[in-house]
Order: C-alpha cells, then structure tokens, then sequence
C-alpha cells in the first residue's frame, strides 16, 4: 500500500492531468449538440467493430461444436434417405399401382408395413493408409457409440470400408483398399450388379467384377456405380464411382466381364465419415446361420 502512495506522489500530477481531460471531455460531450454526435457515431463505430471480433473470437472457438451438430444432422438425413431407398413398396389394386416411401406421406398401411432399418454415427479418421496391399483407417468411434465389427463406413462421397476390430473409443476399419474387400455394387444404368474388388496399384480405381457378358454392349465410361442393397452392411444407392472404360472379359471365367471403377471417394483425403449400423443384423444373421446348418 506504501508503494501505491508513494507512486500516486510521485506521478500526482500526471494523474491530476488524465482526470482533469477527462472531466473535459465529459463536459464538452454532455453539453455541445454536434460534439455528442461525433462521439456518439465514433463510439458506435469502434464499438461495432470491437463486437465483430468478439463474434468472430466467439465462432472460431464454437466451430467443434457446429461441426458436431451438422454431423449429426447429416447422419439424421443419410439415414431417412437410407432407409427411404429400401422401404420403396409398390402398393397395387385393380386399377392402380402406387408406390411409397417414407419421406412422404402418412398413410395408416405404411405405418404397419415398413420401418427404420438403418442408423448413421458420424466420426472422423484418425489415421489412413493407402500404399500397402491391405490398408486400414483408425476411426475416433467405438464401443461406447454402439459401433461393431462388420458396420459399413461411408462418406458423403462414396464407400470407404468395413470395420474389423473394436475398443472402447476407437475402431479399425478395412479399407476398400484391401485385398480381402468385397462390396457389392450395381451399375445404375443396366441394373448389373457384381463384387467391388481392388487389384493393388492405382488407389482411385477398384475393379467390378461377376458382370454377366450380356450387359457388354450396354456398359460405356460415365456410368454411375452403388452400392446394390444386396448386403446387411451397405444401405442401397450410395455413391461408389464411374465407370472408366469398356467393360472386358474375365481371365478367370470367359462368362463374366470385368469393369475399371473410378472412385467417387479420394482414399488419400478421407476425413469426415459415417458407420453404418443395420438395425436388423442380428435376427439376419441367425437367419443365414440355419442356411448353413
């Protein structure tokens, strides 16, 4: 306290010269029309100023949290979108055939008919791999988030793998850049669906293959390809890629043709996905089970 006494002595009349301007300026302000103006809009004009930053100080560290929300909105939408794909029914009677889905329309016999068969949990890739002959992802979701071996990984942009192994908070998916990858996929235009395999090299490209011969004159570079719905992992319809030459035949069975898949997905710069949870894997599989005994 002694030193803050001796400082105001010291400097008493700097201090006595700082209050004095300000009670001028106080003064001038509160009783002169055009200089309370000038203050008034140069106040105003900092002041907006200074708020601006705040706000964008304010959204720079709330940007985790939009991202967040927006993930899960994407996840909500990819999963009506999802489920809208398979529950499609064609409703037919003597004179009529009508078919439904599930974004519209509140009907009393779809209620009863269809239901949710897909759930979406957003998450991003920790770490990737895209050189080696079997690559895998590292992906920030596990366990705690319902996440289970043989979940679908998608993005926005295409397929990008199936989980393998699963911890607590963490999971490791197969990439489609894995030799043991099988997806199966359609071509959208001819309605042919065969296995989406990868041959090593170029990791853009991924080979279709199982295509019957007969779809040969119909196949040209452009076509779209997606997933084929005939899988518990993939839902119908999401993107894959395009189609980057003539189909040729298969090496292995003269029958089949193979086909060069550009993908839609960039496997070096796979960032933001989503796993893919069938709502129905279980009672599915204890159907396949009784197949095999």
């Amino acid at each position: 306290m002694g030193r803050l006494f001796q400082l105001l002595l010291k400097n008493g009349g700097f201090v006595t010269l700082i209050f004095v301007e300000l009670f001028c300026f106080i003064i001038i302000v509160k009783y002169n029309t055009s200089q309370a103006v000038i203050w008034a809009n140069t106040s105003e004009i900092f002041g907006g100023r200074l708020m601006e930053r705040r706000q964008k100080v304010t959204d720079y560290f709330g940007l985790q949290e939009r991202a967040d929300s927006l993930a899960r909105v994407l996840d909500s939408l990819q999963a009506r979108l999802a489920n809208a794909r398979v529950m499609q029914f064609p409703l037919r009677d003597t004179f009529f055939s009508i078919s439904f889905d599930t974004i519209y329309g509140v009907d009393t016999i779809r209620r009863k008919s269809i239901r949710p068969e897909y759930d979406f949990v957003s998450g991003k890739v920790v770490e990737n791999s895209i050189t080696n002959a079997n690559n895998w992802l590292l992906i920030n979701r596990g366990r705690t988030d319902q996440v289970a071996p043989h979940m679908a990984v998608v993005s926005p942009q295409g397929v990008v793998g199936i989980i393998r192994h699963v911890s607590d908070h963490f999971s490791i998916a197969m990439s489609v850049l894995h030799s043991q990858t099988r997806i199966t996929a359609s071509l959208n235009k001819v309605g042919a669906f065969g296995s989406l395999v990868w041959q090593g090299g170029d990791p853009s490209v991924m080979t279709l293959k199982d295509i019957s011969k007969h779809f040969q004159d119909r196949i040209k570079p452009g076509d779209l390809v997606s997933t084929s719905g005939y899988s518990v992992m993939f839902p119908k319809d999401h993107p894959v890629g395009t189609v980057i030459s003539a189909p040729s035949p298969d090496p292995g069975n003269p029958h089949f043709l193979v086909v060069q898949v550009k993908l839609s997905q960039d496997m070096s710069n796979v960032s933001d996905i989503s796993i893919v949870r069938n709502l129905y894997t279980p009672e599915i599989d204890s159907l396949k089970s009784r197949i095999k005994q």
